[in-house]
């Protein structure tokens, strides 16, 4: 009796580790803050777009780095869209190697008309949000012939 005891409080105990303990951001796992900047519509929608890098080699010559924008209407989130993107640079020049979104939205609102690429040291995403007031969506993430992520 004592081993099937021991044997479950052992089984429960690996499964309570396997479980996260909260839900993590896709994508910012060591992420750092290079900028925020929080803007009121005149529709009343509270706007808030945050540059992020993530950590590379320390001799790697790429840089890893997203946009987050946040749409928040009366407090409660209605959008929230990340533009991904992966760049090369040498000193003297940088190029956008590629990128990739994630979006999701609120009942009620939609979101539509994504287009993501990369033109030089730059990744682009157009997109819409539409519900109480039709947004367009235009992030970009651009990287200098020195790394710095902008």
């Amino acid at each position: 009796m004592k081993r099937i005891v021991s044997l479950l409080a052992a089984m429960l105990i690996l499964v309570a580790c396997a479980l996260p303990c909260f839900a993590e951001t896709p994508g910012l796992t060591g992420a750092q803050v290079v900028s925020t900047r929080t803007e009121t519509l005149d529709s009343g929608i509270v706007r808030t777009t945050t540059v992020y890098e993530y950590p590379v080699a320390a001799r790697a010559s790429t840089r890893r780095g997203s946009v987050h924008q946040e749409l928040k209407y009366q407090g409660k989130l209605i959008a929230s869209i990340y533009l991904n993107a992966t760049f090369s640079y040498n000193g003297s020049t940088a190029t956008a190697t590629s990128a990739s979104s994630s979006h999701s939205v609120a009942s009620g609102w939609s979101y539509s008309g994504e287009s993501v690429w990369c033109s030089g040291a730059t990744a682009h995403l157009t997109a819409t949000v539409s519900g109480l007031a039709k947004l367009p969506i235009d992030l970009t993430l651009t990287c200098s012939p020195s790394g710095v992520l902008s």
